[in-house]
Parts: structure tokens; sequence; C-alpha cells
């Protein structure tokens, strides 16, 4: 059986409502638990955060926009992180990122 191929970082560039997918990520079609089981496999461990955790205001709150558009989140604070995506969900604009965990 091959080896699955590891994810890792690319260039984001997202699209004209501020949103991104890794285009290394299968689509899961919304099944959470493919999802949780492919990152186990990639090693990864993940964190994420809505938009309204960094802004306070913005169009997509405040007329109804469908976009995300200038909201820029930070990394998290260690060298390796890299973006999984920014996606709208029910609770608004959400951002993920992962980095890979090595165990000895």
């Amino acid at each position: 059986m091959p080896e699955e191929k590891l994810i890792g970082p690319v260039e984001v560039t997202r699209d004209e409502y501020g949103y991104w997918y890794h285009p290394d990520i299968p689509d899961f079609d919304e099944d959470h638990a493919a999802y949780k089981a492919w990152l186990d496999g990639q090693h990864l461990m993940v964190v994420g955060w809505h938009m309204d955790s960094d802004l306070e205001s913005h169009p997509y709150w405040e007329e109804d926009a469908a976009n995300c558009l200038g909201w820029e989140p930070e990394k998290p604070p260690a060298y390796d992180w890299f973006m999984l995506g920014i996606f709208d969900t029910e609770d608004g604009p959400y951002v993920q990122w992962a980095r890979r965990v090595v165990t000895p």
C-alpha cells in the first residue's frame, strides 16, 4: 500500500471573498470523523478561531456581507504552523492552522 503524501505549507491565494482551502485536503463532504482521521494520519495538531475573535466589527455581521475581506489572521506563535483554510461556518468565518507533531 503506498504511503499517503503528507500535507505541508503552500502559497495562500484567497478568493474574491477572502476564503481559501489548502489544495491538498481531500474532499470529505462535511464528514468530520473522516476529516479528523485524516488529520490524525497526517500527524497534525490543529488550531483555529472565528473572525470575531480578532475583529470587533466587520461588514460580514453589520451588512450581511458574504466575505471576510480585511481579516488577516496571524499565524500561531511558532515557526512551523501552516494554514489549512479560511472558510465560512454557521458561526462566521473561521481560520484553521496546522503543524506536524513528531513523536519520538
